[in-house]
């Protein structure tokens, strides 16, 4: 006669392990696709594993440094997102791989699911403490062996690629703030381009971002958790670098027609294009929405979803048609919602004032920038070339709570702006060494 109880127990024994096993098989190819999409990978893949391990991070970090006064303050917890990232994927993915292989373990051999556990632990992490009854076990145990050493080896080998792209972006960074104050503003990088007759270098530094703006689209793209590594110093960022050189490149296509604008029209497009990607990137991972669990997820491509702007100012018809294709090849592929967000906040009214633009001229006159355009046409050809990157880059640096530096826009919370020291402010118009310096120094402008 058959003990019904004891044949349910049996039953319900096999149904569990056998699900174990299922369970375990989907979180070990989970796991290893992962790792895969993220650090072997040279592509912008993305992985909800990585994903979640980054917006958790990020938004913990986030909460915190709101709790702080002042943005300094916030600066210093926010700096701890993107390292706490890397380390947090990396012990994510070693315990993912600890419950796989645990499951595995208790899938297909007679023990309880602690004792997996540790006999998985046992081997993943090289301890060798716990011993093995079968065959079956063994072969797992040599897998499990195996892979947590290349992970680990992995990650060694992924943080100086990491830090090295890191530290080519903040060599720029550091550099800029010479040239253009810190925090860094584009008009004050044509006053000290003038003040230090060095005018035509302009072509040379336009040129150099422009390259600096494609590194950066390409890293960050490669390695989103670049987006969130920050600069040494709280009153330096590698957005407000971009968008300061960018406002420079703009103010010098309006204002003047005599120096030569290849870098600046070269700047402008690689520069926006990075803008609009990073902008993408960050808005998809501020959102919850997979598509393939635990995997990752394909976004749909929006052909021609920033072909609407108006044409760049100075440019032909051809030029704006290349501007915009290139633009849309840049997009393509990348998630469908935000890219369709970013289309219409590029159609909204221009978020700087004339009277910011003025106040700007004003310290270009004083540092002998030379000035041969009508100042209304010249401001229409400024807001049609801003236009064409500000809201990406607003958007960008109130996500990241960046550096809140001169015409960068807002910060959650509401933050004062900090001017970088204006070089016309500490010019000495009675000294015989400047006899043409003029005898008007106005402060700090006060507008955002």
């Amino acid at each position: 006669m058959w003990d019904h109880r004891r044949v349910s127990e049996l039953m319900t024994d096999v149904l569990s392990r056998g699900s174990a096993s299922l369970i375990g098989l989907f979180l070990l190819f989970a796991t290893t696709a992962s790792l895969m999409r993220t650090v072997v990978i040279p592509r912008s893949l993305r992985s909800v594993i990585s994903d979640t391990v980054a917006r958790i991070v990020t938004s913990t970090a986030t909460a915190l440094s709101r709790l702080r006064k002042g943005y300094i303050r916030r600066d210093a917890v926010l700096a701890w997102a993107g390292p706490s990232t890397i380390l947090l994927q990396l012990i994510t993915w070693l315990l993912l791989y600890l419950l796989a292989y645990g499951l595995l373990l208790y899938g297909i051999g007679g023990q309880d699911l602690g004792d997996s556990l540790r006999q998985a632990g046992s081997s993943l992490f090289t301890l060798g403490f716990a011993s093995v009854n079968t065959q079956d076990q063994t072969v797992i145990d040599f897998f499990a062996a195996a892979t947590g050493p290349i992970v680990i080896a992995l990650m060694i080998g992924f943080l100086p690629t990491i830090y090295s792209a890191y530290l080519e972006r903040e060599v720029d960074v550091t550099t800029l703030s010479t040239a253009a104050g810190e925090p860094a503003w584009g008009p004050e990088l044509l006053s000290r381009f003038a003040l230090t007759d060095n005018l035509p270098g302009l072509t040379h530094e336009f040129g150099h971002w422009g390259e600096a703006a494609a590194r950066l689209r390409m890293t960050h793209v490669t390695y989103p958790v670049l987006v969130w590594v920050r600069s040494a110093r709280a009153m330096r960022h590698y957005a407000i670098a971009l968008l300061a050189v960018m406002d420079a490149a703009a103010l010098q296509v309006a204002l003047n027609r005599s120096l030569e604008r290849t870098g600046a029209h070269r700047l402008l497009v690689q520069g926006g294009q990075a803008f609009e990607v990073l902008y993408v990137i960050v808005s998809q991972r501020r959102r919850w929405r997979p598509r393939r669990p635990l995997i990752g997820r394909v976004a749909t491509p929006v052909p021609g979803a920033t072909s609407s702007r108006e044409p760049a100012p100075g440019w032909s018809h051809r030029m704006n048609a290349v501007e915009q294709a290139a633009e849309m090849d840049a997009l393509m592929g990348m998630d469908s919602d935000a890219v369709a967000a970013l289309g219409r906040g590029e159609q909204r009214p221009l978020r700087l004032t004339r009277a910011d633009f003025d106040r700007a001229v004003v310290v270009l006159q004083q540092s002998g920038f030379p000035i041969d355009e009508d100042l209304d046409e010249a401001w229409e050809r400024f807001r049609k070339a801003r236009q064409r990157y500000e809201y990406a880059a607003y958007s960008l640096c109130e996500a990241l709570d960046v550096t809140p530096a001169p015409w960068s826009g807002e910060r959650r919370p509401p933050t004062p702006v900090v001017w970088p020291s204006l070089a016309v402010d500490l010019l000495d118009s009675e000294t015989p060494e400047d006899p043409d310096a003029p005898g008007h120094r106005p402060g700090s402008p006060d507008s955002q």
